[in-house]
């Protein structure tokens, strides 16, 4: 019997809690007035009424983590995420950047009508001849780079 109410209490919390779907997809970058490098909103950015859980990752090309750029960008993205009318999620200067190669992750948790739920936009991007390259693929990043 106490097992049975256990495992009534463990399903009842679940279902209240409710699963947290997670989606992958990629968003793109655009160079601004020739010297900053922009991430754009995605479609399910500028949708969502409201975000909790935000975080982001850069590599360079050899897989190493730009830790600063991180903590650049963190403040604006929270404000910019925030408001309606910003076309970027953040912004940061080509002189930030360790090479023309970079991989970059964008972790949040957006809200739309009824519930939360994960998203991770990726890009990779490669820097050449001033011009900036937004790929899906890794691998042709780099070839493009090199």
């Amino acid at each position: 019997m106490k097992y049975i109410i256990f495992l009534s209490l463990v399903f009842s919390s679940l279902s209240l809690i409710g699963c947290k779907e997670k989606r992958v997809d990629y968003f793109k970058y655009e160079i601004v007035d020739g010297i900053n490098i922009c991430a754009l909103k995605t479609e399910e950015i500028k949708e969502a009424i409201d975000f909790s859980m935000f975080d982001t990752s850069f590599k360079s090309i050899n897989g190493n983590f730009n830790d600063e750029l991180s903590k650049q960008i963190y403040e604006r993205s929270l404000k910019n995420i925030s408001q309606k009318e910003s076309k970027h999620v953040f912004c940061f200067s080509k002189n930030s950047l360790k090479s023309d190669f970079l991989e970059t992750q964008i972790r949040i948790e957006l809200k739309s009508e009824k519930n939360f739920r994960q998203y991770e936009f990726i890009n990779f991007f490669c820097l050449k001849n001033n011009n900036l390259i937004n790929f899906k693929d890794r691998e042709e990043a780099i070839k493009s780079c090199q």
